[in-house]
């Protein structure tokens, strides 16, 4: 099976050359997606990340959240405040909280086809001051073998 696969990282000294920042590919994602955005987050606290979710459902975007919740507090901030306040405007933006399992997964699929993966959470400090690693993937059936994954936290 092939695909195009793209480095992204974040940190000063890894962007470049051929590596993409996650800052960027996210935007770039959220900002082209069409039809669908399916998000996991370990953390969400990064409000350009809720804004280019907010900007995807003004265009009529289904945007399926799954977020981990720990029970203490994880979700109890003013980006997923933000979310869950969507939902009055928007039907299809769906929020799926996982409670049962820890859900450390940090991936955005964009239209059935594009895939962020990697280790940064959507933070500020992941996204901007970390070093984090992951790959932009260009497949559909990549997409739909990860989106049948994270379906499974439902179950």
């Amino acid at each position: 099976m092939e695909a195009d696969v793209i480095p992204v990282a974040t940190g000063d000294t890894w962007i470049g050359y051929g590596v993409r920042s996650f800052q960027s590919v996210i935007a770039e994602l959220m900002d082209g997606a069409k039809k669908e955005l399916i998000l996991t987050a370990y953390v969400l606290t990064n409000t350009d990340v809720v804004n280019d979710i907010s900007t995807a459902l003004e265009r009529g975007v289904a945007v399926t959240v799954y977020l981990y919740d720990d029970g203490m507090g994880i979700t109890n901030n003013d980006a997923v405040r933000r979310i869950l306040a969507f939902r009055e405007e928007y039907p299809y933006l769906k929020i799926k909280k996982v409670q049962n399992r820890v859900l450390h997964a940090k991936i955005i699929v964009a239209d059935g086809r594009k895939v962020l993966a990697g280790s940064a959470n959507l933070t500020y400090l992941a996204l901007i001051s970390n070093y984090e690693l992951g790959f932009l993937i260009d497949n559909p059936t990549i997409a739909g073998k990860i989106i049948e994954l994270i379906r499974k936290v439902e179950e």
